[in-house]
C-alpha cells in the first residue's frame, strides 16, 4: 500500500454530520466507513482513538485520530 497524507476542508455541516456518523458507531461499538479525498476507509470498531494538540507562534491545530493495523 502506497503512502499518503492529504487534509481536505469540508462545510461546516458535513463536517457536523460526519462526527454525529461517528460517534454513533463508536457508541454502538461498530466499525463505520468515511469517505477521504477519494479514498473509501471503513476504520475498525477497535481502531486505536487519540487526541493530538499542536501549536506554534502562528495557530493551533486539534486532530482527532483512529489508527489501526492494516
Amino acid at each position: 500500500m502506497s503512502e499518503r497524507d492529504v487534509e481536505k476542508d469540508v462545510p461546516t455541516q458535513r463536517f457536523i454530520e460526519t462526527l454525529r456518523r461517528i460517534a454513533d458507531a463508536l457508541e454502538k461499538g461498530e466499525s463505520f466507513r468515511i469517505q477521504v479525498a477519494g479514498e473509501r476507509l471503513t476504520i475498525p470498531a477497535d481502531a486505536q482513538l487519540s487526541v493530538e494538540h499542536e501549536r506554534d507562534d502562528e495557530e493551533q491545530e486539534v486532530e482527532l485520530q483512529f489508527r489501526w493495523g492494516v
